[in-house]
């Protein structure tokens, strides 16, 4: 009887440890452009910098607003699980169709977009309206914000109200709204001037398979609203409620530029 206590005490003294190293070293710190794992990281919150260690990283309250403090910058960061990911490297995509480019160059980058040249496309008042968005990233990408192109001409200036965004991933090549990432509001006024760019609420892991963004924006004049310009690759979804299905509608996706961390 007691060879058995000892053996039980010994093996929920191992699974202890284990599970006590499974959650300890499971967490890291890792700054994204070589992937290297640091012990520690200070946080810059509300003007003070605060150290953030394997010890207290589960129970601190990230805000909105903090950066991470680094060889003097204050950098971007994301939390994936476990880990916080910390961007010393930033990079502009302008591009519908890049699968193929060398997304391993660290210096930022500017890639022309594939337009549709004089071709636009309004917002459509109360429905669901998604634009298709892959890139072809062959390592660890994060998104920090997309920039749509308004064209001025056929906008509305002092439109009222808020647009709906959210981004949803991709299911078959279509949205799957079950399983939306990020659901925020903007207000319909931004939209006239010649670039809107829509910082992400917190910086998005990129989908492998891409994602969708889909503006919902009510109102009870439909002819009040913003018009955008469109690509040439990607298409443009609508939802119809009565079949609770999206569709093409044949018609191309909103143009687009994204802001990356790698």
């Amino acid at each position: 009887m007691k060879k058995k206590v000892n053996f039980n005490g010994k093996r929920v003294l191992l699974f202890s440890f284990l599970l006590f190293s499974a959650i300890f070293y499971g967490q890291t710190f890792i700054r994204s452009s070589d992937e290297k794992v640091f012990n520690n990281v200070i946080v810059k919150q509300d003007g003070k910098n605060i150290e953030i260690n394997k010890t207290n990283f589960k129970d601190f309250l990230f805000k909105p607003d903090d950066k991470i403090v680094y060889d003097n910058r204050l950098l971007d960061f994301s939390i994936n699980q476990d880990s916080l990911y910390f961007f010393d490297k930033v990079k502009e995509i302008e591009e519908i169709n890049i699968v193929g480019e060398n997304l391993g160059n660290k210096n930022e980058k500017i890639i022309k977009s594939g337009e549709t040249q004089k071709v636009y496309a309004d917002i459509f008042p109360n429905n669901y309206i998604a634009t298709f968005i892959k890139i072809g990233a062959k390592k660890r990408t994060f998104v920090k914000s997309i920039t749509f192109f308004p064209d001025k001409r056929f906008s509305i200036k002092n439109l009222s109200g808020k647009i709906q965004i959210q981004i949803m991933p991709n299911l078959g090549g279509f949205p799957d709204e079950d399983s939306t990432i990020l659901t925020f509001e903007k207000d319909m006024s931004e939209t006239y001037q010649n670039k809107w760019e829509i910082e992400l609420p917190r910086i998005m892991k990129y989908p492998d398979n891409g994602f969708f963004v889909v503006f919902y924006y009510q109102s009870n004049n439909k002819k009040m609203t913003a018009t955008l310009k469109l690509n040439n690759e990607s298409d443009m979804f609508l939802f119809y409620p009565t079949n609770k299905e999206w569709k093409s509608i044949k018609n191309n996706g909103y143009l687009y530029k994204l802001k990356i961390l790698q």
